[in-house]
């Protein structure tokens, strides 16, 4: 136990059946800082990266008037008219909201970048309580047009986060256009993950690659949000809603009392870690790439949840310590590191299927939200040339969403369902919809969850 988290390590089983090669192992991760850490409220800093470009200024609600005017933007062609809100217009109102929702401290520090063709900082990390000038900066990001470089944004926003230190850091990217230098934003994704600066990612309208965005959400231990103009459906987000949500997320970050998480595994000769995954309070899932493995940050008054997966050649009958894990993190509301020593993950391995049979159910339902992206990721990628294999796998991603009881998922599902079945191919906003919805907010599940797994479902999760 380390002095400042509560910490619990449950494998999906203690007993494993032995002499059976490929078999799977999930371990859940459970971390709840302690009460006093809770109390302890860090500082942050917020780097607000916007896409400016003209996409941005399309009208997406209100009353409006043609004014008969057609122009071309982004390679688009648009009717001109008067009156309603653009895109820009709902972000800057988003932003104005924030700084005035008396919700931000003098410990809380927010720093505006803008991107189109170019990029550039319109305001330094300044303290919240300076309302004026964040103001006049957030005014600014009217003044710009062009294209899209994502990449220039987050190269800004990594520069002004990347040496503060004992903060909570995060940044929060919203864009409706695809950018002409995905790799770039690629491969500054592993600088954020190395750094442990989450960036949490909001993606409006059809335009935007979800696929870009759930890997810069994901490597970093960021959130994804599908925003819409109009009603929103199950998972998403409407576009009106968007200055509550950026209260929300700022209002997460401030309870995040434990920062920079960083997992150390060493496995036994015949056992290879093959996936970290956040299972809750959001998705997110970790590249192996680094070790130790940045794995962010956690909240104060609620548990933190992962699921290690691990795979195992064969055991003879006996028990043995397949693994030992170690953690490190900072507290930044006390300015001081703290670690977990090294925890040994011991397992008996039996002969037969007797002992091996008992199953930690609450780990398992944490496995099985974590493994409906990947259905759902299966059944687009078929949708097209085998629509109704694709609306089976749907529908086992529907079942397990019904069984865990997430609502807004369910919903997202049923939709994606019913527009198969009539089109015989999923819409770049339905895609959209349930990809996102898949890696968003996930339910907390207890250990008295009454559906249990059948033996077919058990065999295929862990490969016995």
């Amino acid at each position: 136990m380390s002095d400042a988290l509560n910490i619990s390590i449950t494998p999906h089983r203690e007993f494993m059946p032995a002499d059976t090669a490929g078999q799977k192992l999930f371990l859940m991760l459970k971390i709840r800082p302690n009460k006093e850490v809770a109390k302890t409220l860090p500082p942050t800093n917020f780097v607000f990266v916007i896409d400016t470009s003209g996409s941005m200024y399309e009208v997406v609600s209100g009353e409006i008037t043609p004014t008969g005017t057609t122009y071309i933007q982004d390679g688009k062609q648009y009717n001109e008219v008067t009156g309603g809100k653009s895109k820009i217009d709902i972000v800057i109102e988003s932003l104005l909201a924030l700084v005035r929702s008396g919700k931000l401290k003098d410990t809380d520090r927010v720093a505006i970048v803008q991107f189109d063709d170019n990029a550039s900082q319109i305001i330094g990390l300044t303290p919240a309580t300076q309302i004026s000038q964040l103001e006049n900066a957030i005014t600014k990001l009217r003044s710009f047009s062009g294209g899209t470089r994502m990449g220039l944004g987050l190269s800004r926003a990594l520069d002004i986060l990347g040496n503060q230190d004992m903060a909570v850091r995060r940044t929060l990217l919203f864009t409706d256009g695809q950018t002409c230098d995905e790799d770039t934003c690629r491969n500054i994704a592993s600088d954020f993950a190395a750094k442990n600066i989450p960036i949490t990612a909001l993606g409006v309208g059809e335009d935007f690659k979800e696929d870009l965005l759930s890997h810069l959400s994901d490597s970093t231990g960021g959130s994804l949000f599908y925003v819409v103009p109009g009603n929103a459906i199950g998972t998403q987000v409407p576009i009106l809603e968007l200055p509550n949500k950026i209260i929300e997320e700022y209002s997460q970050a401030q309870q995040e009392v434990i920062t920079n998480l960083a997992l150390t595994v060493k496995t036994v000769k015949g056992v290879e870690l093959t996936r970290i995954v956040r299972a809750y309070p959001t998705q997110a899932e970790f590249p192996l790439t680094q070790d130790p493995y940045p794995i962010g940050n956690a909240a104060a008054n609620d548990e933190t949840i992962f699921i290690l997966e691990f795979s195992m050649d064969n055991r003879p009958a006996s028990r043995v310590r397949i693994a030992q894990l170690g953690l490190t993190y900072d507290i930044p509301g006390q300015n001081r590191r703290g670690e977990l020593p090294p925890q040994n993950l011991v397992i008996q391995f039996v002969v037969g299927q007797g002992g091996a049979a008992q199953v930690d159910q609450e780990v398992m339902d944490y496995v099985q939200q974590c493994n409906i992206s990947n259905i759902v990721g299966q059944a687009i990628t078929i949708a097209d040339r085998d629509p109704r294999k694709a609306e089976e796998l749907l529908e086992t991603a529907r079942r397990m969403t019904v069984r865990i009881g997430n609502a807004a998922m369910e919903e997202s599902l049923n939709g994606a369902q019913q527009e198969l079945r009539k089109t015989q191919k999923i819409s770049s906003g339905t895609r959209k919809t349930v990809k996102i919805g898949a890696k968003g907010k996930t339910v907390k599940m207890g250990s008295d969850i009454n559906s249990q797994f059948s033996e077919e479902e058990m065999r295929q999760l862990t490969g016995t």
